[in-house]
């Protein structure tokens, strides 16, 4: 019974690649039986089971030993050229331990001199009215900090960012410490080269811009932490815009800058009164970038998927685009030809009534209607004013023509200041603009006594001497 018992276990091991488990529970007995039956003392392990990496074990080890970082992947892509059949999870499971390990990094803890540094960094963030990008400074001694939100991350913004700290801090420190930013770095290789706008204003304002080592966390580490805290109170709390993020964000860091900091002991606001700052330039810096744009047939600059007019006698030739934070500027060749308030909404057109002038004039039968259009898209207000004008009984036409003769002697903010100044008193007459754009001067009106004599009235003069002898 033991002998056809001893059979079929060995059929079951050997045929059907059974475990000893498995045979066991087919049999109906214990593990320990089948292990005799098979004519192994109990304990001892059964003879190891040939792999099917075996064969390339060589090749693995060889390979290891010239190229330490190789990834399982690439391993198990080199054995398939080899005729491996096998999977990539017992590639990965065999080279575990030949797979270098990462070493841990040990960095010197870094001290700063007053006025010796200052790291920035840019944080972005999705907020329910659009992504916002905060301009992070934060002075390395004093670990002061300076934040603003802004719409984009450009350089113009980038620029201005630097601007508002130093008028903030009061000067500006002698180096500043940057992550590998487009802004501020062109390229790292062959060699480290830095972006020409930015040397152009680290030159005017004097200070060392030096770019992070790749890898190298540390070097930048007060500001990364500092952007954690900021991510933490912008995820607490909610905001109805930029100006009231700007604004309670700016409360949130005035109390950290007034209170002791965990690593100083002192408050920022104090220790900034012993950094020793370099005195700001004399002359302003313009936070601008520039752009080479073509100006259309039809007289408009495409900017940012925005559209925005230029004089129609300089249509169709080259431009040049200065773009500042809130405005833009249009150049063709070296005269300013518009400048625009900036957009930051999509797919918008500004388009200033005055440069279109000389096209209307040379089309007097499109003439009405184009000033009238033109007029009520410049601004909300000046639509309804023409709207109220044409319920009283105005021609709407007309009256958009006398505001357009208005925009020659005046802005258009002021204008447009003077029609909500009108809405608000519920007038819709050109004649009251007129009056607050140009008063007319009032007429003197003197003051004449009854008595003309008192007109030569004359006395003498007393001499200084009779005032000493009252002192």
């Amino acid at each position: 019974m033991d002998e056809a018992l001893r059979s079929r276990a060995e059929h079951l091991r050997e045929v059907e690649g059974l475990s000893l488990t498995q045979t066991a529970q087919t049999l109906g007995v214990s593990r320990k039986k089948v292990t005799r039956l098979l004519g192994r003392p109990p304990g001892q392990s059964p003879a190891p089971r040939k792999r099917l990496i075996d064969p390339y074990v060589r090749l693995i080890v060889q390979w290891y030993g010239d190229y330490p970082r190789l990834k399982a992947i690439q391993v198990f892509q080199r054995l398939k050229s080899y005729g491996f059949t096998g999977g990539y999870t017992a590639v990965k499971r065999y080279t575990r331990d030949l797979r270098r390990k990462r070493k841990v990094t040990f960095y010197h803890e870094l001290t700063f001199l007053p006025g010796e540094e200052a790291q920035v960094d840019w944080m972005q963030r999705r907020l329910p009215f659009g992504i916002v990008y905060g301009f992070v400074y934060l002075l390395a001694y004093s670990r002061y900090l300076y934040v603003h939100f802004s719409p984009r991350c450009t350089m113009e913004f980038f620029l201005e960012g630097h601007i508002e700290a130093f008028r903030e801090i009061g000067g500006v420190p002698r180096a500043h410490r940057y992550d590998n930013l487009k802004s501020v770095v062109s390229r790292r290789k062959p060699e480290l080269a830095y972006n020409a706008a930015f040397l152009d204003f680290a030159r005017h304002y004097g200070f060392t811009p030096r770019a992070c080592t790749p890898g190298r966390a540390n070097e930048k580490g007060r500001v990364e932490r500092v952007i954690q805290d900021a991510a933490a109170f912008i995820e607490t709390n909610t905001f109805e815009d930029f100006d009231d993020l700007n604004r309670r964000f700016g409360r949130w860091r005035q109390d950290r800058n007034t209170r002791p900091h965990r690593s100083t002991g002192r408050p920022p606001a104090e220790a900034l009164k012993d950094e020793r700052l370099q005195p700001l330039p004399h002359l302003p810096y313009k936070p601008c970038r520039e752009i080479s744009v073509a100006l259309s047939k039809t007289a408009f600059v495409s900017f940012e998927t925005n559209r925005y007019s230029v004089p129609s006698p300089y249509s169709d030739r080259p431009g040049l685009l200065r773009v500042y934070p809130l405005r833009i500027e249009i150049f063709a060749g070296d005269k300013l030809v518009a400048t625009h308030k900036r957009l930051f909404s999509q797919a918008q057109t500004v388009e200033t009534p005055l440069h279109r002038e000389r096209l209307l004039a040379i089309t007097p039968h499109y003439k009405a209607q184009r000033i009238e259009r033109l007029l009520r898209a410049m601004d909300p207000a000046i639509d309804l004013f023409l709207t109220h004008a044409h319920h009283e009984g105005q021609d709407p036409q007309a009256l958009a023509y006398d505001l357009f003769k208005l925009l020659r002697g005046v802005a258009k903010p002021t204008l447009v200041s003077a029609v909500k100044a009108a809405l608000s008193l519920h007038i819709h007459r050109v004649s009251y603009l007129q009056g607050l754009l140009s008063p007319q001067p009032q007429p003197d009106h003197p003051v004449y006594p009854q008595n003309s004599q008192l007109l030569d009235i004359s006395y003498e003069r007393r001499p200084l001497r009779d005032y000493d002898e009252l002192l």
